[in-house]
């Protein structure tokens, strides 16, 4: 007879215990539905504090902007003139899916809503803080047709695309631009266009130049070698018999501060203007500094312009000479491309910035690209010497130009 009552109670107990469950599981439902449904209806009739107060202190909010990001306190500010001014937003539940975790203290929630942007989607996360249940995380998404999804994506290509750039840049530390010619179809593409007119000092990357006109000029050949006369310069790699593809590729300031000053002014204007390399500032007392400091100013656009006429052999220069320095220019070959160019950096008016400048040609074509970069507040990152061509190599990548 025990037993027999035993199992009952078991049995019993057995079906009780989930109907406990359920109907706590329903409570905490019909509370969440209230929070979500006063949430929204704090926001359309402009309740700030009621409605920020339904969040967490350290939620989130993501809005449909990819920019759209904020922490509980910078949501609260950025909608606070808002709700002032009572132009806030009316949002309508219409579906909604609850899903509560068995301790019930967590809980997840995907809505559908109907807004002035049309039907969106709102998704989150709750959790119970001191007994009351508070919203972490809130992301609202546009939602898009299946069959305009293509034409949706065309219209937004342009901002997806510097968005993804940005985060290239920020990922590095700095701000900056890049302008990528492609002569096939005649067509700009980059980072922040706005940028592209701008001058800046050309830096190193006037070694390009400076070497055509000392070729060209007769005032060495390419079997010349800078000599080191043993005082010690500020990279180490500078102190030494440099031939000129290993100045070249060091950068090395001293040596082609020492070709200019052979190359002279006067030379360096007349061969300047034959090569239509614009926005230069040379003077006798300048010339083994004005790349670096002064009034030489160059564009991304201009830089990008004449890596083509250079790469192509277009400069009113002689071919053999252009191809030499085409050859001394070569950066990195793989099996699937060569990138050929110049890095640079300079500090003007205290600010610094940093360049890359040249052409990346695969089987099928040679784009040229000119990248320039700034660190942000001008506090200068441990890799800003390196971030100059991983940038441009990111950006290549994201356009699909390289693997």
């Amino acid at each position: 007879m025990k037993t027999g009552l035993t199992l009952f109670l078991v049995a019993f107990l057995a079906c009780i215990n989930p109907m406990k469950a359920q109907i706590s599981a329903d409570s905490t439902k019909i509370k969440l539905n209230h929070l979500l449904d006063q949430w929204h209806k704090d926001a359309a009739q402009g309740n700030h504090d009621a409605y920020i107060g339904a969040m967490t202190p350290d939620g989130v909010f993501i809005g449909t902007d990819a920019t759209e990001y904020w922490t509980t306190a910078e949501f609260s500010i950025w909608t606070k003139p808002y709700f002032d001014k009572k132009r806030t937003w009316s949002f309508q539940s219409f579906q909604r899916n609850l899903y509560i975790q068995d301790n019930e203290m967590t809980a997840w929630v995907d809505e559908l809503l109907n807004t002035q942007m049309g039907v969106c989607r709102g998704s989150g996360t709750l959790i119970k803080m001191d007994g009351q249940w508070k919203i972490a995380q809130y992301v609202l998404s546009a939602t898009i047709p299946n069959d305009i999804m293509k034409k949706v994506t065309a219209l937004k290509s342009g901002t997806d695309s510097s968005i993804i750039l940005k985060s290239i840049f920020d990922k590095y530390g700095v701000t900056g631009t890049m302008v990528i010619l492609d002569p096939e179809k005649g067509s700009y593409s980059g980072y922040r266009p706005s940028c592209w007119d701008s001058g800046y000092l050309p830096a190193s990357t006037f070694k390009i130049p400076n070497l055509l006109i000392a070729l060209e000029s007769g005032v060495i050949d390419t079997s010349y070698v800078f000599k080191w006369n043993g005082e010690k310069r500020r990279l180490p790699q500078w102190n030494k018999d440099l031939s000129l593809q290993e100045a070249f590729k060091v950068s090395c300031v001293p040596c082609f501060q020492e070709l200019a000053r052979k190359i002279g002014s006067d030379r360096m204007n007349t061969y300047l203007k034959k090569m239509n390399y614009p926005g230069m500032d040379v003077h006798q007392q300048n010339i083994d500094i004005f790349w670096l400091e002064g009034d030489s100013r160059i564009t991304p656009r201009q830089q990008v312009e004449f890596m083509r006429k250079l790469n192509e052999e277009k400069l009113p220069l002689k071919k053999s000479v252009m191809q030499n320095v085409k050859t001394i220019m070569v950066q990195e070959t793989t099996m699937e491309y060569t990138l050929s160019g110049k890095t640079g950096w300079a500090v003007r008016n205290r600010n610094n910035y940093g360049w890359f400048t040249g052409w990346l040609k695969s089987q099928d074509k040679t784009i040229y690209i000119a990248t320039l970069i700034e660190p942000e507040k001008q506090t200068v990152p441990d890799d800003f010497t390196a971030a100059r061509k991983l940038i441009t190599m990111d950006v290549l990548r994201h356009f699909g130009l390289i693997k």
